[in-house]
């Protein structure tokens, strides 16, 4: 995955928010705002893998646990750059629903930032399975 790509990635899910947002398809379609999570997984997924392919020349293990170690590395990499993401998108929508104050609010209920978590994990894992290309 290269940055252009993932980039690309990125803006396609930020246009597709914007749509919903501009024309209310988040209030029209209570069920927008789960593709939406899954691929914006996806697509910072793919981004933190390009940063692990620009950015990472070589990890070294040691010891017995050393081709385990490699083998989960970049997919908890991965996972782990989208659930911060995924935090600081979700701070966002509750920072949006507290001072804005509307009728519809992204953040319905814990159970709705459960769901956004868990879709935008599930991108994540796609992501790495569809774009991490091992040596």
């Amino acid at each position: 995955m290269t940055f252009k790509k993932a980039i690309a990635l990125i803006v396609i899910v930020l246009v597709f928010n914007l749509i919903g947002n501009i024309f209310g398809l988040y209030e029209i379609w209570e069920w927008y705002d789960m593709p939406m999570h899954f691929f914006g997984g996806l697509a910072i997924g793919a981004f933190a893998l390009a940063i692990w392919k620009e950015g990472i020349d070589e990890v070294r293990f040691k010891g017995r646990l050393a081709k385990h170690l490699k083998w989960w590395l970049v997919p908890m990499f991965v996972i782990g750059f989208v659930a911060l993401v995924a935090t600081v998108w979700e701070f966002h929508e509750f920072i949006l629903d507290y001072a804005l104050n509307q009728e519809f609010t992204r953040q319905p209920s814990i159970g709705d930032t459960m769901v956004d978590f868990f879709l935008g994990l599930l991108g994540a894992v796609f992501a790495t399975a569809i774009f991490h290309r091992k040596k």
